[in-house]
């Protein structure tokens, strides 16, 4: 892995997710600081996941890369959020606003894409789904890396996490 590069790579997501809450949640994210997450289980209880494929062109050639972005958040900052974008008041999980997390994610995935692209990436999606329940697990691509970065905002906390791999 190309740590130059993930670093490049992950800029546009947390640029992409300040501009999306603050847009439509309402509310301004305040990421800590990044480490490497060493296991697979959600620090959140409700996890939006998006995977996504591409190549990336730099000066040494083209290389296919495969990444992930994950949004886990615990129940509270969820329902918050959820609350906040529909403007409605929700005091539980249900699946009138399940596909909220996934619809975050979704909008985040699409304005980073338009930043990776001008940063030499083209960027294939999958359609985002959703892990829901206390101590659930993230199945990551094989041979990634993930960092996960805790945000602050004032819905609650939540955890973005995005690994990234190049390679075949």
């Amino acid at each position: 892995m190309s740590n130059a590069n993930f670093l490049e790579f992950s800029k546009p997501f947390i640029e992409a997710a300040k501009n999306v809450f603050e847009t439509m949640v309402f509310t301004k994210l305040e990421p800590g600081k990044p480490s490497v997450k060493k296991d697979n289980t959600s620090k959140g209880d409700v996890s939006a996941i998006i995977g996504l494929s591409g190549e990336v062109t730099k000066e040494d050639g083209n290389k296919k890369y495969r990444a992930m972005l994950v949004i886990s958040f615990p129940y509270d900052s969820y329902i918050k959020i959820a609350s906040a974008m529909l403007m409605e008041e929700y005091t539980e999980f249900n699946e009138e606003i399940r596909d909220v997390g996934g619809e975050i994610c979704n909008m985040i995935m699409g304005n980073a894409k338009r930043d990776l692209a001008g940063i030499g990436y083209t960027t294939d999606m999958a359609i985002p789904s959703i892990i829901e329940g206390p101590g659930h697990t993230i199945k990551y691509p094989e041979k990634t890396t993930v960092v996960i970065i805790p945000i602050k905002s004032a819905h609650g906390e939540m955890f973005i996490e995005l690994c990234y791999a190049e390679g075949e």
